[in-house]
């Protein structure tokens, strides 16, 4: 039974490799692998390497290995710094807060319309006002989750349509929003 071998390279070398598995090999990349293997297995176990210690090494080609390394690791670098760029973005705009979560909990919230000018604040927090733990219910999100929105909500300027009332009655602050029609 044959196993297959997989082998990650840098582009410059990949495409050194297929030129001259297309002169050498037929175009053949595991013919070309297969050989290289033999060869080096052959010459370390004939004592290939010279009488004073040094490893023989085709010309360039430790400089190739390295800066394929290189070359390799600077794009995983590229691509993992594009990330974090994304990710902090994201925490300075929303807060930490994804933007789904973020509506998800806006559209979650109670809605109070009309005829709560002049109104008792802990009268519509007992009647409608609901807690981030049931938000986050009614959203699917998890109440750590439901609970940053909420404050973040509280004190965004846009959101001005959103209150919310802590008193000795309640365990924890309860929050709607209050829109006219």
């Amino acid at each position: 039974m044959s196993e297959q071998v997989h082998i990650r390279v840098g582009e410059s070398r990949h495409q050194k490799w297929v030129s001259h598995a297309e002169t050498e090999y037929d175009g053949n990349m595991s013919k070309l692998i297969r050989a290289a293997v033999e060869k080096e297995i052959s010459g370390a176990s004939d004592g290939g390497s010279s009488s004073d210690g040094a490893e023989t090494v085709e010309a360039n080609g430790r400089i190739d290995d390295i800066l394929n390394g290189v070359e390799d690791n600077g794009s995983t670098l590229e691509a993992i710094e594009k990330r974090l760029e994304n990710m902090h973005d994201t925490m300075l705009s929303q807060g930490g807060i994804p933007n789904k979560v973020f509506s998800d909990v806006y559209g979650a919230l109670p809605v109070v319309k009309d005829g709560f000018e002049g109104a008792d604040k802990e009268a519509i927090a007992v009647e409608f006002g609901a807690t981030a733990a049931e938000i986050a219910e009614d959203a699917g999100v998890s109440e750590l989750e439901a609970g940053k929105a909420l404050v973040q909500l509280y004190y965004e300027d846009d959101y001005s349509d959103v209150e919310m009332l802590m008193t000795h009655g309640f365990d924890a602050p309860h929050y709607w929003r209050e829109v006219g029609q």
